[in-house]
């Protein structure tokens, strides 16, 4: 150790040696004051504020941190008629007052606080300091605010929760108290009908929406490769941004396209507080490339939303948008290649049908149907009725019409047949109707086969 700074030391020493009695006899003056006059010198309120809603509870902190059997039935009997009841999803405010007539000299610290299905923040971390006038006297009061979210219809229950003050005694000290809050219960349920655990909804005082579009291309019409980047803010008034639902990506789950491929970036989330008033906000954005040419339309986004100022279910709407995509070759051909591929496959296909036909109908005799046909197209009657009677014959071994069925509606075309006056679709009515007559699976024989040589070309 050097010499020169050895004096210091003996100096320090003999300073702390001094301060040592000091500061025991400190300790068991303030440990004596708070067992005999620390339920006069804090205090500490506790109560739930809503909107247009408020119950409070309050207590006179004694020195320990239990109350008697007799306090906390008086406490809970007082709480049960002052029960609140909130929506689901609402913010309530835990106020928590601490109060001294003298002033508070150190940090306060309040313990964390769970409730099952309620999510608890403190989103102002400082505390409002003012002071009242109560019975003559100045008093110093903080106040601090605790936000609670309920998450599920039902009853809750707020523990009571430690709370750590410092203050000015009257003979100068500071004194160190542990105060407890009372319990505070209060109930939550869905506020309409029309909103369920499944349906993305939100409470909140107020709710708005805004968005922004952006185009890779600033100047002429949109091309396939392109990107739209579409950027969607939902600004809300007394709830948290992790309860704000998200609004495109449950809008496109359930909807895939073919006309873009779509890249989501990350969700921005921020939760602030001004002069006690909460704001939150979430922004989604995602960037749409562009895989198909023709009409692109983004749909409008709804949003159902419980206005906790007016008690009301509303609707909030962000309007989509419509764009139109230019094809370019790569693209039209990728998208139309397959079906262009397909109907010349079956030109092809049908060319060499047509022609094989001709190629195998040239040595061998023309088609019945062809030539009825053909008979119909010129109106050729009287070739037409011979093609008719030869049908007949081939078909079912017989020679006149009206033997062919015994119904009025075919022996009203038979007679008009035979005197000339039916119509091309009467012919082609008769034509279908003449089927095969068998035995028991084979054909009969045929019956005067030289009516298959009735020359038909010289015919009237």
């Amino acid at each position: 150790m050097n010499p020169m700074n050895k004096p210091k030391w003996v100096l320090l020493s003999l300073i702390l040696l001094f301060l040592q009695p000091v500061m025991a006899a400190e300790s068991v003056i303030i440990s004596k004051y708070d067992q005999a006059e620390m339920k006069n010198l804090v205090s500490v309120n506790a109560w739930l504020e809503g909107t247009d809603k408020s119950a409070k509870a309050t207590q006179n902190t004694k020195h320990s941190n239990t109350a008697s059997d007799e306090e906390t039935f008086d406490q809970k009997a007082a709480l049960a008629q002052k029960e609140p009841v909130y929506a689901v999803s609402e913010q309530i405010v835990m106020v928590i007052e601490v109060s001294t007539p003298r002033w508070l000299t150190g940090g306060t610290r309040i313990d964390s606080i769970e409730i099952p299905n309620v999510i608890v923040k403190q989103r102002n971390p400082l505390a409002t300091n003012y002071t009242q006038r109560r019975d003559g006297q100045t008093w110093s009061i903080q106040r601090w605010e605790i936000t609670l979210y309920p998450q599920a219809s039902g009853q809750f229950h707020i523990p009571p929760t430690r709370v750590t003050a410092q203050v000015s005694a009257p003979n100068g000290q500071n004194v160190q108290a542990n105060l407890t809050t009372p319990p505070l219960a209060f109930k939550a349920s869905l506020p309409s009908g029309f909103l369920s655990g499944d349906k993305g909804w939100v409470a909140a005082s107020a709710l708005t929406a805004s968005e922004q579009w952006e185009v890779s291309r600033e100047q002429g019409e949109l091309k396939v490769g392109d990107s739209i980047t579409r950027s969607v803010t939902l600004t809300g008034t007394d709830t948290l941004s992790v309860l704000l639902p998200p609004l495109l990506a449950k809008a496109e789950s359930h909807e895939p396209s073919d006309s873009y491929h779509r890249y989501p970036k990350p969700n921005a989330l921020d939760d602030s507080q001004s002069r006690g008033n909460y704001q939150s906000s979430r922004t989604e954005e995602v960037v749409y490339v562009l895989q198909k040419g023709g009409e692109l339309h983004f749909p409008d986004l709804k949003l159902q939303w419980w206005n906790t100022k007016t008690q009301q279910l509303e609707t909030l709407v962000v309007e989509g948008r419509r764009f139109t995509v230019k094809h370019t070759m790569s693209s039209w051909l990728s998208l139309y290649g397959p079906a262009l591929f397909t109907v010349l496959v079956l030109l092809a296909v049908g060319y060499i049908l047509v022609r094989m036909m001709f190629r195998y109908y040239r040595t061998r005799p023309t088609p019945q149907w062809l030539v009825f046909s053909r008979a119909l197209k010129t109106k050729s009657w009287a070739t037409a009725r011979v093609l008719v009677y030869r049908k007949l014959r081939g078909q079912t071994q017989q020679l006149e019409l009206h033997q062919y069925q015994a119904s009025s509606s075919w022996l009203s075309l038979s007679q008009r047949l035979q005197q000339a006056k039916l119509s091309r679709a009467g012919f082609i009515c008769v034509w279908l109707k003449l089927k095969r007559v068998t035995t028991k699976g084979y054909a009969l024989p045929k019956a005067l086969p030289a009516l298959e040589t009735i020359n038909t070309k010289n015919e009237p």
